[in-house]
This record gives C-alpha cells, sequence and structure tokens, in this order.
C-alpha cells in the first residue's frame, strides 16, 4: 500500500510507513469501507432495469387513464349522443357496432349515406351526466342527460363490447337487405361503390338483375348505371319496404336509360312491326299468324289480342258482312322514342308514331243500297317494348282508329 502522508510504498500488511512513520491502519480501514460501499451501490444494469420499470408502469398507467377517456363504455355512449345532434359523421361512425364490415359499411361509405339520408342540422349540446344503468363484462346499457338548445333531454344507449373498446349495439343507421333490381347485364354502383363488380346477381329473370346487398347505412342512394346498350346514368333512389318482415327486405326497382343507338334501333322494329300489324288486321290474319307479335311479352299479350281483333273485326271490318275497309293510308309520319316505365316498374322504351291518315269506306245499308265513304285526319300509334333474354319484344300497344268508320 502507499502512504498517505508522503507517498512512499510499503508492505500490504504494515502498521506503520517505513519512511515517515504514519500509521496505516486507519488508511486500510478506509480502503475497505469504501470498497464495502462500492459492492452495497447500485450497478449500471440495474439502474437501467428500474428505469424501464417505471416507464413501463408509467405507460399502463396512461394507457388506463386514455382508455377510460377515449374507449370506455361510459365515453363511447357521451361521444355517441354528441355526435348524433352535431351530425358529425366521422366520430358517429367510430362509435357503432358493426359486425361484418365490407365495402358498404366503410366509413367513407357511412358519411355518403349520411349527407344523402340526413334531415337534421347540426344542433348545440351540452352533455350533462353520464349513468350506468345496467350491464356486465360484454353489455352495458347508460343514460345519456344532456341539454339541446337550453332543452333538457336525455337518451338510454345500449353498448356492446368488440374488443377492447366499447360499440353502441342498436345501430339504427344499417339498412339490412337491401335490393337493386336493374335491367340485365347492366354494371351497377351504388354511392360509387360498385356492385356488380362485387356481388353476384340473387335472381336472373324477365330482362332484370337482382341484386341483394346485406347491408348498407340509410335509404336513399345515388345508384349509376352502364354497360352494353345503357347510357350512363345517376339516379338518386330511396328503397320501399317489400313487406318482408321476417327478412325485413328493402328494394329499389332502377330505371334504365338505354343509348341513342338502342332506341334508334327499337323505333326502326316498331316501325317495321306497325305495318305489319295493319296489314295483317287487313287481310284478316289470326293473332298468332302475325310475326310481329311472336316475340310478345306475356304481361299485356291478352289485352294485344283484344286490340289488334278490334282492329281487324271491326275497324277493318273483316268480321262483318255489310261493312269494310276498301282503303286506309298513313302519310307525312314522324316517329318519337323514349326510355319510359311500365305500370309494373318495368323499363321500357316507347314508339310513337304520328301521321295524317285518309281512308275509305263501303257500307250496305238495311235496303240493300251500296254507299261509300270517306275522311282524314291525325293518328298517333304507340309501341312500347322490352328488353327480355337479348330480344327486344313488344309489351303493349295503342293504336288510334277512333276517327275511322
Amino acid at each position: 500500500m502507499f502512504c498517505p502522508e508522503c507517498g512512499s510504498k510499503n508492505d500490504d500488511n504494515a502498521v506503520f510507513c517505513r519512511n515517515c512513520g504514519t500509521s496505516l491502519q486507519n488508511t486500510e480501514t478506509t480502503a475497505q469501507a469504501s470498497s464495502s460501499a462500492k459492492k452495497a451501490g447500485l450497478s449500471s444494469n440495474d439502474k437501467i432495469l428500474l428505469i424501464e420499470l417505471f416507464i413501463a408502469l408509467l405507460s399502463i398507467v396512461l394507457f388506463i387513464f386514455m382508455y377510460n377517456l377515449h374507449f370506455s363504455a361510459k365515453s363511447t355512449a357521451a361521444k355517441y349522443a354528441e355526435a348524433v345532434f352535431k351530425a358529425d359523421w366521422n366520430t358517429l361512425y367510430d362509435t357503432l357496432y358493426i359486425e361484418d364490415s365490407d365495402d358498404f359499411t366503410t366509413k367513407e361509405a357511412f358519411v355518403t349515406a349520411q349527407s344523402l339520408n340526413a334531415q337534421a342540422e347540426k344542433q348545440y349540446i351540452s352533455i350533462l351526466d353520464v349513468k350506468k344503468l345496467s350491464g356486465g363484462f360484454s353489455n352495458k346499457a347508460y343514460r345519456v342527460s344532456y341539454r339541446l338548445e337550453n332543452q333538457p333531454d336525455s337518451m338510454t344507449i345500449e353498448l356492446k363490447r368488440k374488443g377492447l373498446a366499447w360499440k353502441v349495439s342498436e345501430n339504427p343507421y344499417l339498412s339490412p337487405n337491401y335490393m337493386i333490381t336493374v335491367p340485365a347485364g347492366a354494371s351497377v354502383s351504388l354511392d360509387t361503390i360498385a356492385v356488380s363488380g362485387s356481388l353476384k346477381p340473387s335472381e336472373k329473370i324477365k330482362g332484370f338483375d337482382t341484386y341483394v346487398i346485406p347491408q348498407v347505412f340509410g335509404a336513399a342512394h345515388f345508384v349509376e348505371l352502364s354497360g352494353g346498350e345503357l347510357a350512363d346514368s345517376s339516379q338518386l333512389f330511396s328503397y320501399y319496404d317489400s313487406g318482408d318482415s321476417e327478412s325485413n327486405l328493402q328494394a329499389s326497382v332502377i330505371t334504365a336509360q338505354y343509348n341513342k343507338e338502342t332506341i334508334e334501333t327499337v323505333m326502326k322494329q316498331g316501325g317495321t312491326d306497325l305495318k305489319e300489324i295493319l296489314e295483317s288486321a287487313a287481310s284478316n290474319k289470326k293473332f298468332s299468324d302475325v310475326k310481329a307479335f311472336e316475340d310478345t311479352f306475356d304481361t299485356y299479350k291478352e289485352d294485344m289480342i283484344n286490340a289488334y281483333e278490334y282492329l281487324r273485326d271491326n275497324t277493318f271490318g273483316c268480321a262483318s258482312s255489310n261493312y269494310s275497309l276498301t282503303k286506309y293510308q298513313l302519310s307525312n309520319g314522324e316517329m318519337n322514342g323514349r326510355v319510359t316505365s311500365g305500370g309494373d316498374n318495368n323499363t321500357l322504351i316507347e314508339v310513337i308514331i304520328k301521321g295524317n291518315y285518309s281512308y275509305e269506306s263501303s257500307s250496305i245499308s238495311w235496303g240493300g243500297s251500296t254507299y261509300t265513304n270517306d275522311g282524314d285526319g291525325t293518328c298517333s300509334h304507340t309501341l312500347y317494348y322490352i328488353k327480355d333474354g337479348g330480344v327486344w319484344k313488344l309489351y303493349q300497344m295503342e293504336l288510334d282508329t277512333y276517327g275511322i268508320y
């Protein structure tokens, strides 16, 4: 060891310094005490571990605090009530329980739907109290008392646990089984979300495809149609309740807007069919022998048979021995076509053929005398067509021959 007084080196077991005689026992005791103190102190690793434990405990405390502030059942109930009246759709969506999320139940879809469906304007709300009514680990109910435009009121909100968070279990914004019926083969989107691209038609019948969307937000939606013979169109529609309480089915039947080329094609078919119908009636042909009626749509087939037979038997006089139409001529014809809707929500193309007519008829009086009659006027014949199985079929017809006698 070294002498603390003069610095001379001495044996480790020396009692006095050999140079200056200073006692070395106190120095040894002090060195041993210092060594013991060093052994009793915390190492650097121990200090780091303590700091990490402190940070972890602090994080847990902060997490619990933030969770109760933002994600607890109580805070969720308060946020829901406030968001409803403030029309804060982003916050409101975050409080809703949505079990199976898909393209039609995203936050973006919800905000879009609420902008179309919501009637209430933003209102000032002040939350007064949030009181727990019932519940346990998985389900809870709270009564939220609030002041709205200086008027106190309250609402009861039921919540359900979803993971670590709580969500409002009674979701009045979801419409289950939303059904859209569109012309067959059409590409259809609901609020810009592709329906025909993600779903297959649940039913294909009479020229229509029906899609059932398991759940959507709200009743009013923009429906876009395109593809094939259809003109691109966007229409706002609301569902109607089908009355099927078991499935709670909601439905919208969408009228297509056919493009110009398609309408012109059907107009040409209408002109050809009208010519054949008039000529066949004048020739006393049976309904079943008229080519224009081969693709007749079943819904109004009986009405068309009656209209044709009246034209043939009465107007043209084929069933009478005393009267006959000897001449019927159309001139200055004008043809128009447009998309319309049938009485049963079918999408139709209406072909209207207007023009002048002239006629001559022959009649035999009771006394046996024969006399002739002639006249002229304007007429408007209307033929309706529906797309069925890739073919435009005659759906209904209105023949204007009432001025002929």
